[in-house]
């Protein structure tokens, strides 16, 4: 199942498994199904999305918290599709969906075509790619170009072309532009290489190089951005160290387990079914199937690929929350186990040897059948990722917004809005036109929008107390919106207008 010693995979037995075009269509079109019956239901952004919307005003080289490539893809989306809610989760859709044809392609290329079919399967039951594929965050681009990177250095490994090398350095570098975590994962790629021995010769080494690079050039004005002060991402990906103290190292090791357990249990579940078959037809025994991978797991070069893209970034995530003090996010995880299926295939070799195809689509088209219908089903509140997308009324404030809006300024489009980035993100979605949003919470040398032009237009002003509005704003009791009470994490909010200097209906 892995690659041979010329570095090529074996030939695959299954007749026409050697597809990667139909399958990857098949992919994006699952995603894109999970995407829309997660997304049909919800009546406000997840808080990650809502961000997008206030950043997604202007162009930067970065934006507060994270370096700016899944803003510009928002930003270039927007070139051709309306500003709602919908355009951001088909831009979620095919990100997640592109992330499956890359894991897809670098397995084909390190497996083999059949064994890239189970990786696909297993890789499609993780609920980061399936339930909650509709969250589109900076993870979500990282595991895309993470992947991307992936498939273009085992290539460039096993052709020895320039051309391959360099793709992959665009991929780093394009990771490094997305979030600063990049780095673990592309540690681990290096690592793999090196262990595989794709540096033991002079075209390896020159490759490496080139891709560095390319990775360089790629990532040097956000990073020089960065570094200069024009954001706090730095501070906000080390300001977790220490977070966790106080609380016990078990206790948040635990939890980080159980959550991350959790996102994984569908594919688990179908490839103990498909051991238990292999088992329980005598294909092959599990004390056996246990000898064979010890034995060989020195000699494989996949087993290099599992530590690089599985066990450094989770020892790193351990060391974070063991040593460094960190408490550990479940979304740290996304990134993580992104190739668990990967490594889950790579160990459990002998049994798929041993499984018969039409055996193991079942299993699959099962759990995934199995998956849509309570995805469709009312029950499905309780199993999306938290984040005030079901039960906060967006539609409902952004019209009541908009009409006093149009009441008190006859006329006048409704340019700016200055409110909490969560609330001001609902209405950047929800009011037609994208109104910019001053984030409240931000600090003034990074906010996108100039006092004077606001000053200018006019703004609504949005705030969780009503006595924190500024005198100048109109407002009134009944400018004021209480969540429901079933929603968790959000606030009730109060509103006023600050009328323009000049009556816009007379100019």
């Amino acid at each position: 199942m892995s690659a041979d010693a010329s570095g090529k995979p074996p030939a695959s037995p299954i007749s026409g498994a050697d597809r990667p075009v139909c399958w990857g269509l098949l992919l994006m079109a699952l995603v894109a199904l999970w995407v829309t019956l997660a997304a049909r239901g919800h009546t406000a952004l997840h808080h990650d999305m809502a961000e997008q919307f206030v950043w997604a005003q202007q162009w930067q080289l970065g934006y507060p918290k994270h370096p700016p490539l899944p803003t510009w893809l928002f930003k270039l989306v927007l070139c051709v599709l309306p500003p709602v809610p919908a355009t951001l989760y088909a831009l979620s859709a095919v990100c997640i969906g592109l992330t499956g044809v890359f894991t897809y392609l670098a397995a084909r290329t390190l497996l083999g075509a059949r064994s890239a079919l189970f990786v696909l399967m297993l890789w499609a039951l993780q609920q980061p790619f399936s339930w909650r594929a509709w969250i589109y965050n900076h993870n979500t681009v990282l595991v895309m170009t993470v992947a991307l990177t992936v498939w273009c250095a085992a290539v460039a490994a096993r052709q020895r072309r320039l051309g391959w090398w360099l793709a992959a350095g665009v991929g780093a570098g394009l990771a490094m532009s997305t979030k600063l975590q990049a780095l673990v994962p592309l540690f681990g790629v290096v690592w793999a290489l090196w262990r595989t021995g794709a540096f033991g010769n002079a075209h390896g080494r020159r490759g490496l190089v080139a891709a560095l690079a390319m990775a360089a050039v790629v990532s040097a004005a956000p990073l020089w951005w960065m570094l200069t002060g024009h954001t706090n991402a730095m501070a906000y990906a080390t300001h977790q160290l220490g977070s966790g103290q106080g609380e016990g190292d078990s206790v948040r090791l635990v939890q980080f387990v159980v959550s991350e357990l959790r996102m994984m249990w569908p594919s688990l579940v179908v490839l103990l079914a498909w051991v238990a078959w292999a088992v329980r037809q005598g294909k092959v025994h599990p004390l056996m199937a246990a000898a064979e991978g010890e034995l060989n797991s020195v000699a494989k070069p996949a087993s290099a690929w599992v530590q690089g893209l599985l066990l450094l970034p989770l020892a790193f995530v351990l060391l974070m929350g063991l040593v460094g003090g960190a408490k550990l996010h479940a979304q740290w995880g996304v990134q993580t186990f992104q190739f668990l299926a990967f490594a889950l295939v790579v160990w459990f070799e002998p049994f798929f040897k041993a499984l018969p195809w039409p055996k193991a689509a079942s299993l699959f088209a099962g759990m995934q059948v199995l998956g849509l219908v309570l995805a469709a089903a009312p029950v499905s509140d309780k199993l999306h990722a938290p984040g005030a997308v079901q039960g906060y009324p967006s539609a409902e404030l952004a019209k009541r917004v908009s009409d006093d809006w149009a009441r008190l300024a006859p006329g006048c489009p409704l340019r700016f809005v200055d409110a909490p980035f969560f609330e001001g993100g609902q209405l950047a979605a929800y009011v037609p036109g994208m109104p910019a949003v001053r984030d409240a919470g931000l600090d003034e040398r990074w906010q996108p929008v100039r006092a004077d032009d606001m000053a200018q237009a006019g703004s609504v002003v949005l705030r969780q107390d009503p006595a924190a509005l500024p005198a100048d704003a109109i407002h009134s009791h009944d400018m004021f919106l209480m969540p429901p009470l079933r929603v968790k994490g959000v606030n009730p909010v109060a509103w006023g207008i600050r009328l323009p200097l000049q009556p816009c209906a007379k100019r």
